[in-house]
């Protein structure tokens, strides 16, 4: 399915889904309010700079797992190192819900990863 805006995307989610896309989404609106919220890829999406190419931060829902889509592999693979048992893609790290100190790590990882980032902004 294709989604063009925020409420398209979270009807198409189930309650977990969209408590954990809800969740992440007032994260970055507290902590990073210059970040504008947009869909890209069918998906709640964070760009850095003007452009994709220039680094973002993602998430995405299923019924059985919330994803966190980062625009840099190694930074996947630094992830990886530290928790092994969670799932990864390319450029994604995956978790079950109801695991709160699993969505805490994602938390933490995000907030290094933005900060990163936007630094010389």
């Amino acid at each position: 399915m294709s989604f063009s805006s925020l409420p398209e995307y979270l009807s198409s989610l189930d309650d977990k889904g969209k408590d954990y896309t809800l969740r992440f989404i007032k994260l970055i609106e507290n902590e990073y309010p210059t970040l504008k919220l947009r869909i890209s890829f069918s998906m709640p999406m964070w760009w850095f700079k003007e452009k994709m190419k220039d680094g973002y931060i993602g998430v995405s829902a299923t019924k059985l797992r919330f994803t966190l889509h980062l625009s840099s592999e190694p930074y996947i693979r630094e992830i990886e190192k530290d928790r092994p048992d969670l799932k990864y893609g390319k450029q994604c790290v995956s978790i079950s819900y109801n695991k709160e100190e699993d969505f805490l790590f994602f938390e933490k990882k995000a907030k290094e990863f933005i900060t990163y980032n936007i630094k010389g902004l």
